[in-house]
């Protein structure tokens, strides 16, 4: 049989030179839609991968780092109390009291998991559970005594261990104290931590998360037969390939080739020098798409075009569903953690400003102390300050933030600036100069404790950037002045590192930052110059900037104060006087607060002030001794919310419905770590008087209970 073979002349004249251009022009847009829907379904993929991961990274890291830090406090709060006892020259007898109620109140609130805490105090091993070790058994030959001593670090991070029993990773945080020999060390499981890195593997398929502390060993892991092990020491391996590379950068993203697979790497720096690093092997997500195209190159035109409309579709909806979810899922999480961050970063903060203002009342301490004791008081409400604004960045974020207008005292506000910024150059072995106008007027009128956070936060970043032998200048002064109003000038001026032209229209973006080493070297959450640039514009003024790398910075605020009345001056010294006199000698105060250390440093204070009280350990307790005392036995209630058996919002709805005579009437002022303004709306709402955010301000306890009750019939 012959075949005729047909010239191309013969095949257009037989199809049609229509029919072939149109075939052409279809063929030509099918290949042209599958190849744009293939690369945008490659950059769909990268995307996800690059966003699952540091998502990863950054929220487990936060975890870790929440988890870490409340323990790391737990060991300086006890180090602290423990030097101190030391110093007085208190037995061992009452340091092992004191270790062994601490040690039974932080298992009690904080952590069923705590072991106690105990240590090597004046040549002899305490232990706060009472635990009585083997005679081979030599406390100043053991990893936590020895690393302990030998590190230079605030806290200790001992390197964690595998308990083969338990199958949980353990280690320990130590503190060296004052005398040089002492350590004090509290155990914690990492059972936790490893919890978490478990579910980055079950929620992200394909992924791995891991922690490894400084030595490169592997304390937490998705994979569970990963744990113990040093990767620094392997070779061949995943974990040797992902060592080399991890302890050779300073990058925290980075991609990673092993056999045929490729990974895309996120890490993330932790407490005690440890690294959270979260794995994505992108195999996973490119061998289906690989397939999916070329599937696609298969399909018929016309099918190619409805698939290629039908991706667009879907993909637009499901990006939109996608960044849906990942919003509401980050509002949660934000929320959830500044809600847990206030409540635990405010119940220490509470013990240290009551114990320092307990102590600067003692009339026979030296000056010296005294003077480090007023610095303490000073920078720790400065930290509440900061804290209060970073907890609640996301009103400053919506533009919800409202400033004060309230009388305060110029040389107050520029002596306290000056106590805690001289302060930190004298550390770091700077100077620091303060110049102020001697036409400033005595009291103005604004938001002090904003005007204060912007500055410091301008004069922090100076001392953080100027290296020894340096110098901040602080000059305040009078620009501009009318019948009621003046312009006042902040002029900071440091010798430090400053910064290229180019960059200062960019300084004050939120986690805007130089260079992204800086992050490491100086720390910093990249917030502050946002933050403060808020506040100034918020109070109508204006920054200006000028730097030169290597010589330094100077910043200039002006700002827009209104001068104090008379009234508001003579109303702002009657406060102040009215503040350092109240007496409510006599009072009878009941007390519901779970922590132990809390209550103790509230019951003193309220001695100190010639008040008695009673204490309850949680809200049920406290409505069962209020309903059984007599009528006028309590002048008022201080109630905290957050408590085992019975929070204190059901608590307060109790007191109320009681048939007891003072039920209805007596005052109940919440006092408590939750600071959120849902959290005053829910107190009021419960039936309590007034709300009082922790730490406690006796001053400003002593003016709310003056305006509830009459003094003047308990004395």
């Amino acid at each position: 049989m012959n075949i005729k073979r047909l010239s191309i002349r013969e095949v257009i004249n037989n199809i049609g030179l229509k029919s072939i251009i149109a075939s052409a022009f279809v063929f030509l847009l099918t290949v042209a839609a599958t190849c744009a829907g293939g690369i945008q379904l490659y950059r769909s993929t990268k995307e996800s991968i690059h966003l699952q991961g540091r998502v990863n990274a950054v929220e487990s890291a936060k975890e870790f780092d929440n988890y870490l830090l409340v323990r790391k406090n737990t060991v300086m709060l006890a180090g602290h109390v423990v030097d101190e006892m030391i110093r007085e020259g208190k037995p061992n007898e009452e340091i092992l009291e004191y270790l062994t109620a601490e040690s039974l109140s932080i298992k009690k609130s904080i952590d069923m998991d705590y072991t106690g805490l105990y240590g090597w105090i004046n040549n002899e091993y305490l232990d706060g559970v009472g635990w009585v070790p083997d005679e081979d058994y030599v406390p100043t030959e053991r990893p936590w005594y020895t690393e302990t001593i030998a590190d230079k670090s605030e806290v200790t991070f001992v390197k964690p261990y595998l308990d083969e029993q338990t199958e949980t990773v353990l280690t320990t945080m130590a503190e060296k104290l004052s005398d040089g020999v002492s350590v004090i060390a509290l155990d914690i499981t990492l059972s936790y931590i490893q919890d978490i890195t478990e579910e980055i593997a079950e929620h992200t398929y394909g992924s791995y998360g891991m922690v490894l502390d400084k030595s490169g060993q592997v304390i937490a892991h998705s994979d569970r037969s990963e744990i113990g092990k040093n990767y620094l020491e392997e070779n061949g391996t995943l974990g040797a390939v992902l060592a080399d590379k991890l302890y050779n950068t300073d990058k925290d993203e980075f991609e990673l080739k092993f056999g045929n697979e490729r990974y895309i790497v996120f890490v993330e720096k932790i407490e005690g020098d440890w690294q959270s690093v979260s794995l994505i092997n992108t195999q996973v997500f490119y061998s289906p798409l690989k397939i999916i195209l070329l599937l696609s190159g298969l399909f018929s035109l016309l099918e190619a075009i409805v698939f290629i409309t039908v991706f667009y579709n879907q993909s637009e909806k499901n990006i939109a569903i996608a960044t849906a979810k990942e919003a509401e899922s980050a509002s949660r999480a934000k929320s959830q953690f500044l809600s847990q961050m206030s409540h635990e970063i405010r119940t220490p903060i509470n013990a240290i400003i009551g114990l320092d203002s307990i102590a600067l009342r003692d009339e026979s301490i030296s000056p010296r102390t005294r003077n480090e004791l007023e610095k303490i008081s000073s920078s720790a409400k400065h930290l509440l300050s900061i804290i209060n604004d970073i907890l609640d960045i996301s009103r400053i974020e919506s533009g919800h933030m409202e400033l004060k207008e309230e009388a305060f005292s110029m040389k107050e506000f520029l002596d306290q600036i000056s106590i805690i910024v001289g302060g930190q150059c004298e550390d770091k072995g700077l100077e620091f100069i303060c110049n102020t106008d001697a036409f400033l007027e005595k009291y103005y009128v604004g938001d002090s404790l904003k005007l204060k956070q912007a500055m410091i936060n301008i004069l922090g970043n100076s001392v953080k950037f100027t290296n020894a032998p340096g110098k901040i200048t602080f000059t305040v002064e009078r620009a501009t002045s009318d019948n009621d109003t003046e312009t006042l000038r902040f002029r900071m001026k440091d010798t430090g590192i400053g910064m290229d032209k180019e960059f200062i229209p960019k300084l004050f973006d939120a986690f805007s930052q130089e260079d992204t080493g800086n992050t490491s070297r100086y720390g910093g959450s990249g917030l502050g110059m946002a933050i403060t640039k808020s506040i100034v514009d918020m109070m109508g003024g204006k920054i200006e900037v000028e730097s030169e790398k290597g010589v330094g910075s100077t910043f200039t605020v002006t700002i827009p104060l209104r001068k104090a009345t008379a009234g508001e001056y003579l109303s702002a010294e009657t406060k102040k006087d009215v503040n350092e006199n109240i007496s409510l000698a006599g009072c009878h105060l009941l007390i519901a607060e779970d922590q132990e250390i809390n209550a103790e440093v509230l019951i003193d204070l309220l001695e100190l002030e010639d008040m008695s009280s009673e204490w309850a350990e949680n809200g049920k307790q406290a409505v069962e001794i209020f309903n059984e005392s007599e009528a006028g036995h309590f002048d008022a209630i201080l109630m905290d919310m957050r408590m085992p058996v019975m929070d204190g919002l059901s608590a307060a709805r109790e007191i109320r419905k009681l048939d007891h005579p003072d039920a209805k009437k007596i005052p109940i002022i919440a006092l408590t770590a939750n600071a959120f303004e849902e959290d005053v709306k829910q107190c009021l709402d419960a039936g309590m008087d007034a709300h009082l955010s922790k730490p406690v301000n006796i001053d400003l306890l002593k003016e709310k209970l003056s305006l509830m009750l009459e003094p003047e019939n308990k004395e």
